[in-house]
């Protein structure tokens, strides 16, 4: 489908504001009763939804009224003045034979016959759809091989933004799927898809949206409803989504090599940190075998895709240890993970004393901590025991105030210098009311 010229446009937009602004286009200020009958204006474009006024002249009032299509364009029976108003409805039918870029109209005729001597005359109209109906939608930019919707791809589509006949900047819509296996991508975060989007026409009477059709569908009839928002008139568009995947190149991976470094001579490097890529048809999925190895989110819609690794800390290193990322046609690449130990020496081992303890209703014990690199923290899991660090020493409490509910009679105080962790079993009574 094709967008009509502006010269078409600006000819049905004069002959819009002539037909409002000469109140029909009767040419007559002062019925000539009992002469000839005349009905005005004649072989004006009228448009659905639109009020328009016509004028009688001549004959002897009243005048009788039918009009051809009187669904589409209904006309009051009899009028006793010399003028009437119609409201065109929106023509479903149009007339045949119309050139492919023309306006969509059904042609009306009006006739009123004069009851005094019966003498009659006709004015013929056409009736145009309005709003966007029959207005303007087609493809534009597209990932596919030919233009339109295919499997997989993105596709944009435009709108001529008509109402009342005009085209009509900064008018404000809503895209709708109704079918079909596809999304529009927000405006507003390129990385959302959504079923509904509000779009504003830009400063020719223009809006474009981008769909994004999922993989491996077959060919099908997809369907999307345009709403103008200010006035709630919608339409329907149909088109057909092609079974044919969009060629891709080889996949781009962003860094394609990651080298992590330990904090020691005895640990391996671990750490946190993202990948991208390029090039393919999202959704990407990333995938590592190695179970020191976590991708965090293992399917990305976005474009390009992201996906988040963790390596864990280990004594073993990695050598160059692949993931490989997948995109929805099925290409795939990959990217290597090397993790090595560090230069430092490594801090004396954590050690804590005593490693248990006994302890009363509202007594406290302390234990000595030393080695790793002394910065120590310590947490109970007992939820009756506190544990607190003080330089090296760690000073464990079983507080009192539990009512009649009773506790478990052990507990364990972990402490930690961030690295590497030591317990001390606590034991206390059940209940210390």
């Amino acid at each position: 489908m094709k967008f009509h010229s502006f010269s078409r446009y600006l000819v049905a937009f004069l002959a819009a504001l002539l037909l409002g602004s000469c109140g029909g286009g009767g040419g007559a200020t002062t019925p000539d009763v009992g002469g000839p009958i005349q009905v005005d204006p004649d072989g004006a474009t009228l448009y659905a939804g639109v009020r328009a006024t016509f004028t009688i002249v001549g004959g002897k009032p009243p005048y009788i009224l039918t009009s051809t299509e009187p669904a589409l364009l209904p006309v009051p029976a009899t009028v006793d003045g010399h003028s009437f108003d119609v409201i065109p409805n929106n023509p479903s039918v149009v007339d045949a034979g119309l050139p492919p870029e023309a306006l969509p109209v059904r042609t009306v005729i009006i006739t009123a016959r004069a009851a005094g001597d019966a003498s009659t005359d006709s004015a013929t109209v056409k009736v145009a759809r309005n709003f966007l109906t029959g207005y303007g939608f087609s493809f534009g930019a597209t990932t596919c091989a030919s233009q339109g919707a295919c499997a997989g791809g993105e596709t944009t589509i435009a709108f001529d933004s008509t109402f009342v006949g005009n085209l009509q900047p900064n008018h404000t819509y809503r895209i709708e799927r109704v079918r079909g296996p596809f999304q529009f991508i927000d405006p507003l975060n390129t990385n959302n898809q959504t079923d509904s989007i509000v779009v504003t026409s830009d400063s020719s009477g223009r809006f474009t949206a981008v769909i994004r059709v999922a993989t491996g569908v077959p060919t099908q009839i997809a369907i999307l409803r345009v709403t103008d928002v200010a006035t709630g008139a919608q339409s329907l568009f149909n088109f057909t989504i092609s079974a044919v995947a969009p060629t891709t190149g080889a996949l781009t991976v962003i860094p394609a090599t990651v080298s992590l470094t330990g904090p020691n001579g005895t640990t391996c490097g671990f750490g946190t940190f993202d990948v991208l890529v390029f090039d393919g048809v999202a959704p990407y999925t990333a995938v590592c075998p190695n179970p020191q190895m976590f991708v965090s989110n293992s399917t990305s819609n976005t474009q390009p895709g992201r996906f988040t690794v963790t390596v864990g800390a280990s004594s073993a290193c990695l050598a160059a240890e692949q993931c490989v990322i997948t995109d929805a046609l099925g290409a795939r690449t990959t990217f290597a993970i090397t993790t090595v130990k560090g230069t430092t020496t490594p801090p004396p081992a954590l050690v804590v004393s005593p490693s248990s303890m006994t302890l009363l209703c509202g007594q406290s014990g302390n234990a000595t901590v030393v080695g790793g690199n002394g910065n120590y923290t310590a947490n109970s899991s007992h939820p009756r025991v506190t544990a607190g660090v003080s330089g090296n020493t760690v000073t464990v409490t079983r507080v009192i105030g539990d009512g009649a509910t009773v506790y478990p009679a052990t507990g364990t105080v972990s402490i930690t210098d961030g690295s590497s962790i030591v317990n001390i079993t606590v034991t206390v009574p059940t209940n210390c009311t």
